[in-house]
């Protein structure tokens, strides 16, 4: 068995010795993880339960933006906006090893458009703007300035003349009349955030356990039953509050509690990945905040010198295997004809797809863009033989995540007789801690895994983006020598096996798309799937079935959620389909 193993079997373990926990989390993504932290830096003893990996749901498939709500402001949802730009501003602060500012772009092509529906929109009545002039976009951004200003630690806002825009972005529509750049944030790694929050949170409240491919069964009774997706195993205890986080699949979790009621409207956001390097180092890092047809606001940006397109709104009600469908391909293919004219695009310039639903509040809302993205819990009382009521965290977004966990905790810990002994506003999440937007604190990170283990600075500044300060506890086990991949030389041997081995790893996938980014960073083939999966299968000591049955795993992931066929020799190169 390896070091991983047995720390999953101890957290199983204990979990069948446990009657009942006082508070039960339903959902490991970021509304979730954020409450169990949280909760754990309270000191109140709580498990959280995830039925795939962590992070699996929308929380994965953002357009990985931190951003305090520009749109919004058409909306009036000032307190939103508000929210959301400290937050920002906290997350640049606490989490700065995978949020960094990034500046914004608009493309302007009229000077009063959109003024009179935008007044409508702000006094609550009925109106679709489809253009956004210059005169429009300068009041919203003067106002965003005012709402970012505490704790601001990036520029106002500028306008940008037509012919300084294009020198700077020459592929550019020629028929805009003026830019605008203004600053929001950008997260690298979400994945690894949330999976950052649950360290942090069993760190904090070492009985506490975040676990993984574990599923709500139901309630029976009193008892609330879970169930291991890998063994069938069935887990049965009591709780003083339950905690619905399953967004998109709240609904359902509540079902399983025999309650009917209708709380989320979900809408499914779609993006591709583009294999158009030229591009992307164009952009320079920034990212362009864009008008496709019918006034709907797209983003495109430079991923790891690839290009981010995305995204849709569309109204969904059964979230399980969404997918980008050819119908939104085309919408954000023709969006970007538009807005790059002269750059050819097609299929074969996508490598990677992902779609997710937004956990919205139910809404008979005509248009998706006009729902709220704000957050809200409402409760289940206990009822019958169930004896504990159902707290059901509904909507939010990324940005804000923070806030609506210290909501949630705020009301867990009044329902429980007990006081917040602290705030999370100022805690480093993972390996944010000790780090900033400066460099001296991650030059001196770096000097120190160089001198400590013996890194050479690129190995060490390596570790060091992906991982933060964390690094520093991989860093000896890199010491003696690495073995790296062929097929996928960013990685060795040995740092795979230490992840592993620490990070709740139990199938390739988990390490692939919940431990790294690097499925988004370039196109991966079928030679560095396979050599993958033979890696985690040496530690996992999985024999010659099991390896292929986690590379078969792989690969239909590809094909079923993401669209891209990944075949064996000689078929070559990994084609959206």
């Amino acid at each position: 068995m390896t070091a991983n193993e047995p720390a999953r079997h101890a957290r199983l373990e204990a979990l069948r010795r446990t009657g009942h926990v006082p508070v039960l989390i339903v959902g490991g993504g970021i509304n979730g993880m954020g409450t169990f932290r949280d909760l754990s830096l309270q000191g109140v003893d709580c498990i959280l339960v995830e039925q795939g990996d962590f992070c699996s749901g929308a929380s994965r498939a953002p357009s990985r933006m931190i951003h305090g709500g520009l749109k919004y402001l058409e909306t009036g949802e000032f307190r939103l906006v508000r929210e959301s730009a400290a937050e920002r501003n906290r997350l640049l602060l606490n989490a700065a090893h995978y949020v960094s500012p990034l500046e914004m772009i608009i493309p302007i092509h009229s000077w009063f458009g959109g003024v009179v529906p935008a007044l409508r929109k702000f006094l609550r009545m009925p109106a679709k703007i489809t253009e956004r002039g210059a005169f429009v976009i300068k009041l919203g951004l003067w106002l965003y300035d005012l709402y970012g200003a505490l704790n601001r630690v990036m520029p106002r806002h500028r306008m940008i003349a037509r012919h300084d825009i294009l020198r700077e972005i020459p592929d550019l529509d020629p028929s805009l009349k003026i830019a605008a750049s203004y600053y929001d944030a950008w997260i690298t790694s979400p994945e690894r955030l949330v999976l950052e929050l649950a360290l942090d949170g069993m760190a904090a409240r070492p009985g506490n356990v975040a676990l993984n491919h574990l599923r709500f069964r139901g309630v029976k009774g009193e008892r609330v039953e879970l169930q291991d997706v890998d063994s069938g195993e069935i887990f049965s205890l009591t709780c003083d509050v339950l905690v619905n986080a399953a967004g998109a699949w709240i609904d359902r979790v509540n079902a399983g509690a025999s309650q009917s009621r209708r709380m989320i409207g979900g809408t499914k956001g779609s993006h591709l990945m583009l294999d158009l390097p030229a591009l992307a180092k164009t952009l320079h890092g920034r990212m362009i905040y864009f008008e496709a047809d019918g006034g709907r606001i797209c983003i495109l940006s430079n991923f790891m010198g690839h290009v981010l397109l995305g995204s849709t709104d569309i109204p969904v009600d059964d979230p399980d295997g969404v997918v980008c469908d050819d119908d939104e391909v085309d919408y954000l293919l023709d969006a970007f004809r538009r807005l790059f004219p002269q750059v050819p695009v097609d299929r074969s310039s996508i490598f990677f797809s992902y779609a997710g639903v937004r956990p919205l509040p139910a809404n008979d809302a005509s248009d998706p863009g006009a729902i709220s993205r704000d957050h809200s819990m409402p409760e289940l009382p206990a009822e019958g033989e169930r004896k504990f009521p159902i707290l059901s965290l509904v909507g939010g977004k990324w940005t804000t995540f923070r806030a609506f966990s210290a909501e949630a905790t705020d009301e867990i810990l009044r329902r429980l007789g007990k006081r917040r002994s602290s705030s999370t506003v100022d805690v480093p999440i993972g390996g944010g801690a000790g780090l900033s937007q400066a460099t001296a604190p991650t030059e001196k990170l770096l000097s120190t895994i160089m001198r400590d283990h013996g890194l050479p600075r690129h190995r060490a500044h390596q570790i060091v983006t992906r991982y933060g300060a964390r690094a520093q506890f991989l860093a000896p086990a890199l010491a003696d020598g690495e073995t790296f991949l062929a097929a996928l030389p960013e990685f060795s041997r040995e740092e795979i096996g230490f992840i592993c081995e620490t990070e709740l790893v139990l199938h390739a996938e988990d390490f692939l798309f919940g431990r790294t980014s690097v499925f988004l960073e370039r196109p991966l083939d079928h030679a560095a799937l396979a050599e993958l999966v033979d890696a985690i299968g040496s530690v996992r000591r999985w024999d010659d079935a099991h390896r292929v049955m986690e590379l078969e795993r792989l690969t239909e992931r590809y094909r079923k959620f993401h669209r891209v066929e990944v075949s064996a020799p000689p078929n070559g190169r990994p084609r959206f389909v």
